[in-house]
């Protein structure tokens, strides 16, 4: 994947200090099927979004509706610490106010690095990430917000932290990045332990390609045995923003399933846009949920947990940050790239739905999910 999650999650949290109702229940009468795939152990999770007419409450309610039990919060570090030892608590204090009450379970994304690069404070800009003042910097950094969570350690529902974003795309395949970053990965790792205990599992999030690439699956396979999960972002994309076609899915998930033999899989990001522009469709997309949903079936002793992208499609302004954030004002696939991130939701951004949104419903009730 080309893209992150600037503000998928946590920027659009800041603007919610309004409690939740409770979610709505499933219905009465057993519906079950005689016979078919089940949920069993997986996790539904969703990129929950607000949006004009609908409040970030509004949307978790939404979400935790369909069965969807995972949400994740992006966390940068450059903007949580901006300097050593300046920390901007008020994200973590409302996760803490607002996550313990509700219904799902919290992944952390924390991201001193990201899809763009490093995000350190600014002290220690363009230092190595195996630099002991990085690594004790980074420690200090978890200790702080641990203490800015009480309620939300408290509750359980803290089930996952992750460490760094789609890291590969600025490690890319060089042996001396990735060895630092197994460095900065095992020492912050131990950290969590001390802090969370091992009721937090901890991964560090490559993007699906890194699978395909001989060079890049060797290096990521150094750090795989540091990881309690190992976790990607999958959109199934061309090098110029143009889709693969929905076939592709299930081959993507065998490949997924023996290059990562041993390990629990996650999902952390899941999409395919509507766009045209990307060679895609509402149908299409539609289709592409389909598609994952059977390929999971077949790989449901793998693969735990898919956190599809995104609840509502994001604005024209928060498209056009994305395009300043990756450099991509006036390249050659700016175009597509726009498209792409722009018609990655399940519903449009003036809240009317996408048919891929009714199609997850139906996968959903195929398999009597959340009974």
């Amino acid at each position: 994947m080309r893209h992150e999650k600037t503000v998928c999650g946590l920027w659009v949290v800041a603007g919610l200090m309004v409690l939740l109702s409770a979610c709505g229940g499933g219905g009465s009468g057993d519906t079950r099927p005689l016979s078919g795939p089940v949920q069993g152990a997986r996790i539904l999770g969703m990129d929950v979004k607000e949006i004009p007419s609908v409040t970030y409450a509004m949307a978790y309610d939404q979400a935790m509706a369909l069965g969807v039990r995972e949400v994740s919060l992006s966390l940068d570090w450059a903007l949580l610490e901006p300097s050593l030892g300046n920390y901007d608590n008020t994200l973590p204090a409302i996760i803490n106010v607002f996550y313990p009450m509700q219904a799902g379970d919290v992944t952390l994304v924390l991201r001193p690095l990201d899809t763009p690069g490093p995000s350190l404070p600014a002290d220690l800009a363009g230092r190595a990430y195996d630099d002991p003042a990085v690594i004790a910097a980074f420690e200090a950094f978890l200790s702080n917000l641990h203490a800015q969570l009480p309620e939300l350690n408290a509750s359980g529902k803290l089930r996952w932290i992750h460490i760094g974003n789609e890291i590969d795309a600025w490690l890319g395949a060089d042996a001396a990045r990735w060895g630092q970053w197994r460095t900065f990965f095992r020492a912050a790792r131990a950290q969590v332990r001390s802090l969370w205990g091992n009721s937090v599992q901890v991964g560090s999030i490559i993007q699906f390609p890194v699978l395909m690439d001989a060079t890049q699956s060797a290096l990521y396979a150094t750090l795989v045995a540091d990881l309690d999960i190992a976790v990607l972002t999958y959109y199934p994309l061309n090098a110029d923003f143009t889709m693969r076609p929905v076939s592709t899915v299930a081959d993507d998930f065998a490949l997924m399933s023996s290059a990562l033999a041993g390990k629990t899989i996650f999902l952390q990001e899941c999409g395919y846009p509507s766009s045209t522009t990307n060679n895609s469709s509402l149908a299409q997309q539609a289709e592409f949920i389909s598609a994952v949903f059977s390929a999971w079936d077949t790989y449901a002793d793998r693969i735990r947990l898919i956190d599809i992208a995104w609840q509502y499609d994001v604005s024209d302004t928060q498209v056009d940050q994305w395009v300043n954030d990756f450099g991509m004002a006036g390249d050659p696939n700016e175009t597509a790239f726009r498209a792409y991130l722009g018609s990655l939701g399940l519903s449009n951004f003036d809240a009317t739905e996408k048919p891929a949104l009714q199609r997850l419903r139906e996968e959903l009730v195929a398999r009597n999910w959340g009974s």
